[in-house]
């Protein structure tokens, strides 16, 4: 039985016409398909773009269903001669008729043609590594000038010679690992950790064998009794290197048996209500909290192959290649919101792992993961956000200008374009009477955290100290220094990154407020949680204890993850005003 053609009739005798039953059913549809498209957030990325495509789709549809209903031309032509259509059907047996018939065919005609989409229709913007044309408007085409006429050598972190190192700090290592393996205690490890720091401090300077090539200068302070001379000239104490070596016990604790730190279990996707994202954003970002846990481990001296960490490391590097994407990208399971930050952290630490090592196995996964950073650059404004072709806030771009400085270190090549596009971005969001203060987004109000954040990525992609972009971001970021009584680490990270690159006084006094806040936060009791920093109120909640702990960890670092971009003095890139 035909049940379509028993229920028209139905619908009919309730006084419902083949149309209006045509009309509910897309309208039905539609409800249904905006819903589930709400429900995927796919409308949070790209929001107008796809709203304009949404409503062309609609518009499209409701086309078809009309030709369906009334056909390609009109009943008044005389192709029906019954029911609703009777009076049209009348005029067309008129006499004369036959002359009126032509320009209801020219009618006919015109409304099929205007359906049909024009063929001069402007091209959709492409995504990166589209052939296609950019359509762009003035200010964009003004963005693509800048990027364009950017000159290749102005690239973060020059190419630097091999230096010298410590050949004291080699023979640390296998004492270190030997106090880890033999069972030691918490504290005996930690003890253990700080040892290896003062160990040898007046070793002479020898020359790494060439089997073992030394990392480049950048590094250099990481690595054996270099370590804790850097941290007693910039600021740092024993008291705070002890407090890394208790954070890189308890991550060592955390870590899972596959090498990842498991996101969930240790607090993550728990943000607060009311705020930017869901609450649940972040409770799949394992491959994000590994990858600022290895950075933690990378920037106390431990590769996967060297260290007194380099087991964890070794299995931490290896689950993030062995879960990459066909794409490239280390972003695991994160959900959209935070994707594309797992992917930057994951491939920061990857980067740093093959820079410190030279480790030849691990660059094949690494130029993917890069090539997938670039992929998702935009093409015009050079910035990064969720989503391939989205146009770029202040906070992503943080952690993909890292990757590309650090991917250049390792030796990666074709970084010139995505560092030109990423420099390119950030004029769109400063302010200032300088330009040195910077927002999340374009014409939103400027704020700590992202002039911040900023300064750092412009200071790597080559810009001097002396700048006065610099200086005006230096002085907006020190205006607020770290409070125990507002801790916010993701801000204390990058300020402290920003503060410690620029130098000077400034330095100091921010260094001593991080210090006298940081410390008193750290659990310091024992049991499970010794060593570790609670959530912070403000983003703790999305990333958990292993993300607090990791950048806890990487801030109190500083003084030797890199040298100083302020001691680096000719060596730098000039920048042109």
């Amino acid at each position: 039985m035909d049940h379509a053609g028993s229920l028209a009739p139905g619908w009919q005798a309730a006084g419902l016409s083949t149309a209006a039953i045509v009309w509910i059913v897309v309208a039905v549809a539609a409800a249904v398909a905006m819903g589930i498209v709400v429900r995927t957030r796919w409308l949070q990325s790209r929001t107008l773009e796809k709203c304009i495509a949404l409503s062309l789709v609609l518009h499209a549809v409701l086309a078809v269903a009309c030709s369906f209903i009334g056909g390609l031309t009109p009943a008044s032509r005389g192709r029906d001669d019954h029911g609703p259509v009777t009076m049209l059907v009348m005029l067309a047996e008129a006499p004369g008729d036959e002359t009126a018939s032509e320009p209801l065919e020219a009618v006919a005609g015109d409304a099929v043609a205007s359906v049909a989409p024009p063929s001069d229709a402007a091209p959709q913007e492409p995504f990166p590594g589209d052939p296609a044309p950019v359509a762009m408007s003035a200010s964009l085409a003004a963005l693509a000038a800048i990027a364009a006429a950017a000159p290749a050598e102005l690239v973060p972190l020059l190419d630097s010679p091999e230096v010298p190192v410590a050949d004291a700090a080699l023979q640390t290592h296998a004492a270190e690992r030997h106090a880890m393996e033999s069972g030691a205690s918490d504290s005996s490890a930690i003890d253990a950790g700080v040892a290896a720091s003062t160990a040898s401090v007046e070793a002479p300077k020898q020359t790494l064998p060439a089997a073992s090539p030394a990392p480049p200068a950048i590094y250099a302070s990481r690595l054996g009794a270099a370590r804790l001379e850097a941290a007693l000239a910039r600021g740092g104490s024993m008291e705070t290197e002890r407090a890394v070596q208790a954070a890189l016990a308890w991550l060592t604790a955390a870590q899972s048996a596959d090498g990842r730190w498991d996101a969930a279990r240790h607090g993550s996707g728990q943000g607060r209500r009311g705020g930017q994202h869901d609450p649940a954003t972040g409770g799949r970002s394992d491959h994000g909290v590994t990858g600022l846990a290895l950075l933690a481990f990378l920037g106390a001296g431990s590769t996967h192959r060297e260290g007194l960490h380099a087991e964890v490391v070794d299995r931490g590097i290896r689950f993030l290649v062995s879960r990459q994407r066909a794409d490239g990208s280390l972003a695991g399971d994160a959900d959209f919101f935070a994707a594309l930050y797992c992917h930057g952290m994951a491939t920061l630490a990857l980067a740093e792992c093959v820079a410190l090592s030279g480790d030849a196995d691990l660059r094949p996964p690494l130029e993917r993961a890069v090539r997938h950073t670039l992929a998702m650059q935009h093409p015009v404004t050079g910035g990064w956000r969720y989503a391939a072709g989205d146009r770029g806030d202040t906070s992503q771009l943080g952690w993909q200008v890292m990757v590309l400085a650090t991917a250049r270190q390792a030796g990666l090549d074709g970084l010139d374009r995505g560092a030109a596009l990423a420099r390119g971005f950030l004029p769109t969001v400063s302010s200032g009477a300088s330009g040195g203060l910077a927002s999340y987004r374009p014409r939103e109000r400027p704020n700590q955290a992202m002039t911040a954040e900023a300064l750092v990525c412009r200071l790597f992609l080559g810009l001097p100290v002396e700048h006065p972009v610099a200086r005006e971001a230096i002085d907006f970021v020190s205006r607020n220094p770290p409070s125990r009584d507002a801790c916010n680490i993701y801000t204390w990270y990058y300020a402290t990154l920003a503060a410690f690159h620029v130098g000077g006084p400034q330095w100091d006094r921010w260094n001593a407020h991080l210090v006298t806040a940081l410390l008193p936060l750290q659990r310091r009791e024992s049991g499970a949680l010794a060593g570790s920093w609670d959530p912070d109120p403000v983003w703790g909640g999305h990333g958990g204890r292993v993300y607090s702990t990791a950048l806890s960890a990487l801030a109190l670092e500083v003084y030797y993850r890199h040298e100083p971009v302020h001691a680096r003095g000719p060596r730098m890139a000039a920048v042109p005003p």
